[in-house]
């Protein structure tokens, strides 16, 4: 089976703590923009509420401190890992195919649930910060993100971003399960 060098893909690890690392900056930048209400008190910039305070819109917030926890975070935490394993015991190999399912399952999990996330926090506090009120602000969560696969209120596919949601946070433990597997399959 083709092999990559434990140093390789703590590497690969590294580099992508340092681009969510980048993007963690790049995803401040908004709150500086008064005009969106994300952290802007209500009454200036004709906000009307402010999304940092008040669900929904909470989840902007929620969905930046999850995506430097897990994403930047647990990247560094990830790569350590397979530099130490290589460092600290024989075992200096690891299985190519697990290592990049890992790579590529918990980046494009975190990625997708927190931005998920942060879309969820934003259309529904921008219709708290327009002035409607929470169940306008769950109806356009329901609506405007993803649209429902079905038209039965009672079904779990009438709203379709907590579903999505769910899927996200599933391939992202999935990841880290092929992590754990990858780690534990290393050879010297």
């Amino acid at each position: 089976m083709a092999q990559l060098n434990s140093d390789e893909m703590a590497k690969k690890f590294f580099g992508l703590a340092s681009i969510n690392g980048i993007l963690a900056v790049l995803f401040t930048v908004p709150i500086l923009d008064p005009g969106l209400c994300i952290a802007t008190p209500p009454g200036l910039f004709g906000c009307k509420s402010t999304m940092d305070v008040n669900w929904p819109g909470t989840w902007v917030l929620v969905a930046w401190i999850v995506f430097v926890l897990v994403g930047v975070a647990g990247m560094v935490f990830w790569g350590s890992m397979y530099y130490f394993r290589g460092k600290m015991t024989p075992l200096q190999n690891v299985n190519k195919a697990f290592g990049w399912l890992h790579l590529i399952f918990y980046e494009a999990g975190v990625i997708g649930a927190t931005g998920l996330m942060a879309a969820i926090g934003y259309v529904g506090g921008s219709a708290l910060a327009q002035g409607y009120g929470a169940p306008i602000a769950a109806e356009w969560i329901a609506t405007k993100i993803i649209p429902p696969l079905s038209s039965d209120p009672t079904s779990v596919l009438n709203d379709m971003p907590p579903v999505v949601e769910a899927i996200f946070i599933g391939v992202t433990i999935l990841g880290a399960l092929i992590g754990f597997l990858s780690l534990w399959r290393m050879k010297s």
